[in-house]
């Protein structure tokens, strides 16, 4: 019942979804072209039954009668079965692109990505987003259609060998019972955690392997490429000893399977052949009941028959479970929700500041009673109010009671030894990190732009990396001859020219080095012109002279900013100074007398 409650769960989005008209169209036509098909077979049986019998009577007519009639079934069979597919392929292709399209969406939605990277209790969200949504379309609408044709065959088939054979359908009844008891209680348990296990295996070499292609060059660098075969090889062994124990038990189960197919060849011919020998029965009734005994054998075994894939489709549904309840507790989108699904909305549309309510109510109702959070509030400049900073764990308080108010014109510089908290005190700035207490107050954050120490350098054109996080759709967006001054101005004049264009698209995390990363930032900042910017040791990769050239730009062209560094030739450029020393503790001062303290 559990397996069922995850199943219906994570498949029902779609079908009272936004798209609902369409999954439940292709559905009744998918059954209802199942239940055609059905009807074929049952019709084919009956001119099976006569082609048997005729051969046996050496009847000649009656031969070429149920031969005419089989080509009748096969000329509309044929284009039958091709749309029967086609439709099957079509469901499948569409619920995966709108439950991909779902799950992407609230991925990225209010940060859960990062949300759910902190948090490290669900692995690999990718591979459960790209592969286990695929295996769950695709063996769900596999188990409708196989469940629905059995179903429709047991009814069309169990007349047919009723007025044959009573005792054969009690047989079979009696026999799917006991194969299926037997099945559920030896194979049940264990293959779907050794399916669930085989999917978290694969996934985690798969990711030890994209994480070497990320890391090449470092990796390179230290040469600890024999550390990292070791690693991926561990990774390895790891998917192979659960792979090895999958297949023992897949082993057991074939054997299982084929005996209990393989006793029913002979069992129908058994039964029937006194009444056949009696003369009370033609040869083709023979054939024809063992037809409609497998057809109903078959229906009523189906745990049996398709227990390796049953045990895959459990295993894929409660991963894709698992990452549905994570995204509806970080998104809030009622879509993923469960029992505690949001109401039925009001008749009538909503304005933009009833849903904003909606998504406060959402938010308020995941963070109610729970451990106390940072506030967050919108205003110029940057105030902190009696602020603490926990790590998300809340094992360690980086801040205490934290106060400052930095107004328009006035900047500020973290400085302090490595792990004292300075990134972090941006990470709460920014929202990622809510742990602690107080109120911070910054612009909104179409107003705010945040610089990290190493810039993320998406897929796409040198245009598109200039105007990241914007696209290059944005109404607002810069003209060509904005984004090549912006070049010019971080020292990047030439870049344009030589891969080609704004338009050329390049590996840019290879192509180009750090510290030329590090300035492709720095113009995104300026041609961005937030009221407030924060940076994150954003010039360590570059020398003394291009590091004072952009500090001097981001002091004319943005009027208010916080940067995180080490070097002390930074201090000039800013108006005070929060600096953490041993014993001491965070400590705030002007950039003036901080010098003078440094000269001392």
């Amino acid at each position: 019942m559990q397996l069922l409650s995850r199943f219906l769960r994570v498949g029902r989005a779609f079908f009272q979804g936004d798209a609902k008209w369409r999954a439940w169209g292709l559905t009744a036509l998918m059954l209802a072209l199942c239940g055609v098909t059905t009807g074929l077979f049952v019709v084919l049986s009956y001119t099976q039954r006569d082609f048997s019998t005729a051969l046996s009577q050496k009847d000649q007519p009656a031969f070429w009668k149920a031969v005419s009639r089989f080509l009748g079934i096969l000329v509309v069979a044929t284009p039958l079965f091709a749309v029967y597919d086609y439709v099957q392929d079509l469901l499948a292709l569409e619920w995966r692109e709108w439950m991909t399209n779902l799950l992407v969406s609230n991925y990225f939605a209010r940060r859960a990505f990062f949300d759910l990277k902190l948090e490290n209790t669900l692995d690999n969200p990718d591979q459960r987003i790209c592969d286990d949504v695929r295996n769950f379309v695709g063996g769900s609408v596999g188990l409708v259609v196989f469940t629905t044709n059995k179903i429709l065959n047991s009814i069309a088939f169990t007349g047919v060998l009723w007025s044959v054979s009573p005792e054969l359908v009690i047989f079979l009844l009696a026999y799917s019972i006991i194969g299926t008891l037997v099945a559920l209680k030896i194979f049940g348990k264990k293959m779907v955690h050794l399916q669930y296990e085989a999917l978290a295996r694969q996934a985690d070499f798969r990711y030890s392997m994209v994480r070497v292609r990320e890391n090449a060059e470092s990796i390179a660098f230290y040469r600890g490429e024999e550390r990292e075969l070791h690693s991926v090889s561990a990774f390895v062994r790891r998917m192979i000893a659960v792979l090895r124990h999958r297949i023992v038990w897949s082993r057991h189960l074939s054997l299982f399977g084929n005996a209990y197919e393989y006793a029913t060849l002979v069992i129908p011919s058994v039964i029937i052949a006194p009444r056949y020998f009696a003369g009370q029965i033609e040869f083709g009734v023979v054939t024809q009941a063992g037809m409609a005994f497998r057809a109903i054998l078959s229906a009523l075994t189906v745990l049996v028959a398709k227990f390796l894939e049953l045990s895959e489709l459990a295993a894929g549904t409660e991963r894709l479970d698992a990452l549905i309840l994570a995204l509806a507790k970080h998104s809030g989108d009622r879509r993923l929700a469960t029992h505690e699904q949001v109401a039925e909305e009001e008749a009538g549309p909503r304005n933009s500041a009833e849903e904003d309510d909606e998504e406060r109510a959402l938010l308020l109702r995941v963070t109610e009673g729970g451990p106390s959070r940072i506030a967050k509030t919108e205003g110029p400049g940057l105030i902190l109010k009696d602020v603490s900073i926990s790590t998300p764990d809340r094992r360690q308080t980086l801040f205490e009671n934290l106060n400052l108010t930095l107004l328009e014109g006035q900047s500020l510089m973290v400085t302090g030894p490595s792990g004292c908290g300075k990134s972090s005190l941006l990470r709460a700035i920014a929202g990622l990190w809510n742990a602690g207490s107080g109120e911070i107050s910054c612009p909104p954050a179409a107003q705010t732009f945040f610089l990290p120490q190493k810039p993320y350098m998406p897929l796409g054109s040198l245009r598109q990396q200039l105007l990241f996080p914007k696209d290059e759709s944005h109404k607002l967006r810069p003209a060509d001859e904005e984004l090549i001054t912006a070049l010019e101005e971080v020292h990047l004049g030439s870049l344009a020219e030589k891969v080609g264009g704004l338009g050329a698209v390049c590996d840019w995390s290879d192509m180009l080095s750090s510290g030329e990363q590090q300035r492709v930032a720095f113009a995104r900042l300026l041609l961005q012109e937030p009221q407030v910017a924060f940076l994150d040791e954003s010039s360590s990769a570059l020398d003394s002279a291009n590091e004072a050239h952009l500090y001097s730009l981001l002091q004319r062209r943005i009027h208010c900013y916080v940067s995180v560094g080490h070097r002390l030739s930074l201090v000039k450029y800013h108006t005070h100074v929060l600096q953490f020393t041993e014993g001491s503790g965070w400590r705030l001062q002007t950039s003036q007398a901080f010098q003078r303290q440094m000269a001392v």
